[in-house]
C-alpha cells in the first residue's frame, strides 16, 4: 500500500510500539504516539517542551508553537487601492495526554533536557527541525507518513464518537486545533471532559 496515503489500523499500531520499545527507541515511540494519540503536527511534536506538560491542567500538553492558520482577514490601502490581506495566527492550544502516554512520558523526560524530543548529540536547548519527524520515521521503517499520523488520531476519535452516539465536531476541530464556526463556538468543554474523551479513545488500542 502506497505509504503517503496509509493509515494503520489498531494491530499494525499495537506491533509497531511493541517493535519501538523493544528495540528502545524511545524518541520515535514518543514522537509517534504524540502523532498518532494526540493528533501533533511535525512542527508542534519537535517544539513541545518539557515544561508544557501539565503547565495549565493536570496531563494537558500546552502547544505553543503550531502552524499557522488563517483567521479572517483584513483591509489594506496598496497604491491607493483598499485590498483585503489574510491574517494568520499561532494555533496555540492545550491537548489533553491519555493516561497511558502520560506515565510514558513522565518517566521518558528529564529536566536538564529542554524540549520532550531527547537530543543524544548538538545543542540540547534547540528544538528539533521538523523534517527530523520525516527522518525517524525512515530509520524506524514505520509503515505510513508523519501527516498519517495526525489522521489516524482524527480516525480514532471520529469512530469512537460515532460507536457512543457522542458525534461533536467541534471537539474535533478543538483537539486537531482547527478554526469552528459559529455554531460550534458556542459553550465551552470542561477540561476533565476532553480529557476523558481521549482517555476512552484510546483505552484500548
Amino acid at each position: 500500500m502506497e505509504k503517503r496515503t496509509y493509515i494503520p489500523d489498531n494491530e499494525i499500531y499495537r506491533q509497531t510500539l511493541s517493535r519501538l520499545t523493544e528495540n528502545n527507541e524511545m524518541t520515535a515511540l514518543i514522537a509517534i504516539r504524540m502523532g498518532c494519540e494526540m493528533g501533533l503536527t511535525r512542527l508542534e511534536i519537535v517544539n513541545v517542551r518539557v515544561s508544557d506538560i501539565d503547565h495549565i491542567n493536570k496531563r494537558g500538553l500546552w502547544v505553543e508553537i503550531a502552524k499557522k492558520v488563517r483567521r479572517g482577514s483584513k483591509k489594506k490601502t496598496i497604491h491607493g487601492k483598499i485590498k483585503k490581506e489574510p491574517v494568520f495566527e499561532m494555533r496555540q492550544r492545550e491537548m489533553p495526554i491519555n493516561s497511558s502516554l502520560y506515565q510514558l512520558l513522565k518517566s521518558y523526560v528529564t529536566n536538564s533536557q529542554m524540549y520532550i524530543l531527547h537530543r543524544e548529540k548538538g545543542n540540547v536547548n534547540k528544538p528539533f527541525i521538523p523534517r527530523y519527524i520525516n527522518t525517524m520515521y525512515e530509520l524506524n521503517d514505520i509503515a505510513w507518513s508523519s501527516h498519517r499520523s495526525r489522521h489516524f488520531f482524527k480516525t480514532k476519535v471520529w469512530s469512537w464518537m460515532q460507536k457512543n452516539n457522542q458525534v461533536d465536531v467541534g471537539l474535533l476541530k478543538e483537539y486537531l486545533g482547527h478554526q469552528k464556526n459559529t455554531t460550534e463556538n458556542y459553550g465551552e468543554y470542561s477540561w476533565d471532559y476532553k480529557r476523558e474523551v481521549l482517555d476512552k479513545v484510546f483505552e484500548i488500542l
